[in-house]
């Protein structure tokens, strides 16, 4: 079966003498691995095969459970590689990547953290215009609380306080608003606990 879907560009590796492999991840498959033959000789006058670049993707799935497809066709849809012209910002968008390829399963519907990731790296490329930017450490809450939320990592607050802010931090990450008011200390407590259920769930940082 044909099947076209967005996938967001996280890593792009040679394959072979003269192929790329793309790993990223899609909302209706997680985390998936696209190998573009003959994607080095054309990759040039192809720039939408390359990191933190969303596009549709075009692949066949035989129904076998693979995390790994032939891509037959890449066709832009948002661009964030002004990631690129800022070094810190282009480390953290680097971590992020790793964090999901590393933790996120092949073929789990990942709505929610694909939503977040897109408006993760939007900020990161300076894209956003509809509320001042996420600094890093926004960035790295916004995409890890997400992630365990969705994957029901992420435990009930000890008040009904704590249980509405998380929620309207998920809500507003993947809608790619302006986040809950807090201070920079508090965002950085609340990055360190994050960590922390991360090394409880034996996820990779």
């Amino acid at each position: 079966m044909i099947i076209s879907a967005p996938f967001i560009i996280l890593e792009k590796k040679p394959y072979r003498e003269a192929g790329l492999l793309l790993r990223g991840l899609s909302p209706d498959y997680g985390r998936i691995s696209l190998i573009m033959h003959g994607g080095q000789s054309f990759s040039k006058s192809a720039p939408q095969a390359d990191i933190f670049r969303e596009v549709e993707v075009e692949f066949e799935d035989d129904g076998k459970g693979r995390d790994i497809f032939t891509a037959r066709r890449l066709e832009t849809m948002q661009d964030f590689s002004a990631i690129a012209e800022n070094p810190r910002n282009y480390r953290m968008a680097v971590k992020i990547a790793a964090f999901l390829l590393d933790n996120t399963p092949p073929g789990d519907i990942q709505l929610h953290t694909y939503e977040a990731l897109k408006a993760v790296l939007s900020n990161l490329a300076g894209n956003s215009e509809e509320h001042p930017p996420w600094s890093l450490v926004q960035c790295a809450v916004v995409i890890k609380s997400t992630f365990l939320c969705e994957n029901g990592m992420l435990p009930e607050g000890v008040s009904q306080q704590q249980n509405e802010f998380m929620e309207i931090l998920v809500a507003s990450g993947m809608d790619n608003a302006a986040l809950p008011e807090c201070n920079e200390e508090y965002w950085s407590r609340l990055n360190s606990w994050l960590n922390e259920l991360i090394s409880l769930h034996q996820l990779k940082k």
